[in-house]
């Protein structure tokens, strides 16, 4: 599981980064009057807004378990993803709508100083995605700001090419054709993104959790004869949960306890499953209770 603490202070600094790269594109795109570096500068500030949402929905999943909340408020997370990817698709149809606009009238652009702005842009964005990249991996939160970032990162590297291209031709219908192939990869992003959201709401098995196989490990472990009614889910992205039927083969409870025990490690440990709820039943201990009875 990620160290939340340790997020929260590189969240702070990516977004006074994120602040600063905004403040920069926003006064660029006026100056040299291009779509681009604007509609960057547009997509900046949904960064800036997802990552502010990232930052406190980690604060607020450090919260412990309360009496209504009973797993906590990892959840908040989820729901911080959802709102990122949708915000994302607005800002697309913003950037193809202001694109569409531009062809029909294209304006001229400063090249060389958008070229320069963009550039500035593209660093900041690139050192920000590479520290944010392993923990994109782990938790679905923190994956919706990587991708607001890593799209505003191609879209800077879009920008610089259509900087480049523009001074070599003096053609200003690079400008917004940049533009709507920056949004073309932010939608695809933010579908992704949502899609994964929901799934972890709908209580899908976690990706990459194979329950065929999960069950054949919790078969292996010496003791259990027989596995059922098995569901696997996501409290968050990063947080599973699991219950099962198990049948036990043991010579008392105490053994008994032991298996459970020993089935609880191996889901922490190969899955990652830290909350889990094994309904056991001693398979010698409920014949010799018939037994008793008769």
């Amino acid at each position: 599981m990620i160290d939340r603490d340790i997020l929260q202070k590189k969240f702070r600094i990516f977004i006074l980064l994120s602040a600063s790269i905004l403040l920069m594109e926003a006064a660029g795109g006026i100056l040299t009057n291009s779509l681009a570096l604007l509609s960057d500068a547009g997509h900046v500030l949904i960064d800036l807004l997802a990552l502010l949402l990232a930052y406190f929905a980690i604060r607020l999943s450090k919260r412990g378990p309360t009496k209504r909340f009973t797993f906590g408020y990892y959840r908040a997370e989820i729901l911080s993803a959802i709102i990122n990817g949708l915000l994302l698709m607005i800002v697309t149809i913003f950037i193809f709508y202001e694109s569409y606009s531009r062809f029909v009238h294209p304006q001229p652009i400063l090249g060389p100083q958008m070229l320069a702005i963009s550039m500035a842009g593209l660093l900041a964005n690139m050192w920000v995605v590479v520290k944010m990249q392993g923990y994109g991996k782990e938790n679905i939160n923190i994956r919706g700001a990587y991708l607001h970032v890593l799209s505003d990162t191609i879209s800077s590297i879009g920008v610089v090419i259509a900087g480049v291209l523009i001074i070599m031709t003096g053609n200003y219908i690079f400008d917004p054709l940049m533009s709507a192939i920056i949004g073309f990869f932010i939608v695809l992003g933010s579908l992704g993104l949502i899609r994964q959201s929901v799934g972890v709401l709908m209580e899908a098995a976690p990706k990459g959790i194979d329950l065929e196989r999960l069950s054949d490990d919790m078969h292996g472990i010496r003791g259990v004869r027989e596995v059922h009614d098995i569901h696997a889910w996501s409290i968050s992205s990063d947080v599973y949960a699991l219950t099962s039927h198990v049948i036990i083969d043991a010579k008392n409870v105490r053994s008994m306890n032991k298996i459970v025990s020993d089935i609880n490690r191996m889901l922490k440990e190969k899955y990652g499953i830290t909350h889990t709820a094994i309904q056991s039943e001693c398979e010698r201990c409920v014949d010799a209770k018939k037994k008793h009875r008769h």
